[in-house]
């Protein structure tokens, strides 16, 4: 990740779908490519990966384990059978996990097989999500990370997703494996057995737009920009979604946000699903890129003050504000996710305060995920407030299910009196868009660990 000289940057101003089904030829890729490469892959080390900072959970409290089938099939070779039984935590230590395709067949006739084992030193856990975007609500779900070992001898990395969604034999649950060295990854619901979660997160609201009335959730400002509306043509689940208007006049071609206040939180999590149209132009008037996404904090709640104090560096005592924007480099094509952040020590021109002091920036660790339009893109978007007089805040970002951009070791706040307290879709471009264009945001979920 790479940030940004501030003095440069931009002036501020659920439905689940089992969508990962039995497909023949991925496993048959995945039979030719362990066949074909074990013999002389180098082998995986099991380094415990810095992913572990993102866990909502405290290192040995939270806990997922599950034992059961997926598929149809019997435990035969050859069969659409897939056994599990796995027993991990949050710590990350003495995690087991058994996991075996019968689909998948060596040559003398043996069966897929990948374990990690306690007595085995080169296997182990080495992350933890207490959360999964697999599941309609995430956090009844954990993800975890791990070197394995296949029956072949060879070590690879995995990654498990699971949701424990109903009681043992309802055929509720989910698990999910992956595999990515051997583009590998089934998933669907239990046929038979059990997963069980400790430490459920708490989610504080969800909204895919399907209610009568979805938009009476949310605040527009101004109330009269006409930007938002629902969707039935364009959605990433269900039957809506919420449809936001770029358009060539002013004043509100490309100005007027949506946003949903919350009771404050230390700790907040935000998923949700965005699609921008095809060919999307992302250049304001100015010549700079769009504000997308804000998670703000305000210390007097309703005050607007983290909407209202674009080029100031905030004290910590009444605000801060965490945006999530396209790159601008590329204008006007669309650029990958980054951060845009104002926080108490941020950098700022030497002339400050005569010199206004914008937002840093905060790009993708290499190789970038793009964001193209036409395509829906998930969001992860979590906030970790500081313990006032420490700097152990931080903020975190995950696209389409990968950890791209870390930022640890912050400060926030200088009192408790400010949280975490309000999402914003800004969709900032000035008085006016390039072109008439549109976006779609679908699926959010806000909650806490």
């Amino acid at each position: 990740m790479t940030m940004k000289n501030p003095h440069t940057v931009k002036p501020g101003g659920a439905i689940m779908h089992d969508s990962i089904s039995y497909q023949g030829a991925r496993f048959a890729l995945f039979i030719a490519a362990t066949l074909l490469a074990v013999a002389c892959e180098e082998p995986a080390s099991p380094g415990h990966s810095a992913v572990r900072a993102a866990s909502l959970s405290l290192p040995g409290t939270d806990t997922v384990g599950g034992q059961g089938t997926l598929g149809a099939g019997s435990a035969t070779p050859g069969s659409d059978r897939q056994d599990f039984n796995f027993d991990v935590t949050a710590s990350l230590s003495g995690g087991q996990v058994f996991y075996r395709d019968w689909a998948v067949v060596r040559i003398d006739g043996t069966v897929g097989t990948l374990t990690v084992d306690p007595a085995d030193p080169s296997t182990a856990i080495t992350a933890y999500r207490d959360w999964a975007s697999v599941c309609a609500d995430p956090t009844r779900g954990v993800a975890f990370d791990g070197t394995g070992r296949l029956d072949t001898g060879s070590l690879t990395n995995f990654t498990v997703a699971v949701c424990d969604n109903g009681s043992p034999e309802s055929g509720t649950d989910f698990l999910q494996m992956d595999v990515p060295e051997y583009t590998y990854s089934h998933g669907g619901f239990l046929s038979s057995g059990d997963v069980a979660k400790s430490g459920t997160a708490t989610i504080i609201f969800q909204d895919g737009f399907e209610s009568p009335n979805p938009l009476s959730e949310w605040t527009q400002y101004p109330s009269d920009n006409g930007r938002y509306s629902l969707s039935s043509d364009t959605v990433h689940s269900g039957t809506h979604s919420l449809q936001v208007l770029f358009n060539t006049t002013g004043p509100y071609g490309g100005y007027g946000l949506i946003t949903r206040g919350f009771p404050g939180h230390d700790d907040v999590y935000v998923e949700f699903y965005v699609m921008f149209q095809s060919g999307f132009q992302n250049q304001r008037p100015d010549g700079y890129g769009m504000h997308f996404l804000t998670m703000c904090g305000e210390s007097v709640v309703g005050s607007g003050i983290c909407k209202d104090t674009a080029g100031v560096r905030p004290s910590g005592s009444y605000w801060f504000y965490a945006g999530v924007d396209p790159e601008e480099d590329s204008v006007p094509r669309l650029g990958p996710f980054s951060f845009y952040t104002y926080w108490p020590d941020m950098p700022c021109p030497p002339l400050y305060p005569a010199q206004p002091c914008y937002g840093n920036a905060l790009t993708q660790s290499l190789p970038e995920i793009p964001l193209d339009g036409g395509t829906w893109q998930q969001v992860v978007f979590h906030i970790k407030m500081n313990t006032p007089g420490q700097y152990d805040g931080s903020q975190e970002l995950w696209i389409d299910g990968q950890r791209k951009i870390v930022q640890q070791g912050m400060r926030w706040r200088t009192t408790t009196d400010l949280q975490v307290n309000e999402i914003r879709f800004d969709n900032y471009m000035g008085d006016y868009a390039p072109q008439q264009e549109y976006l779609w945001i679908d699926d959010v979920t806000v909650w806490q660990p």
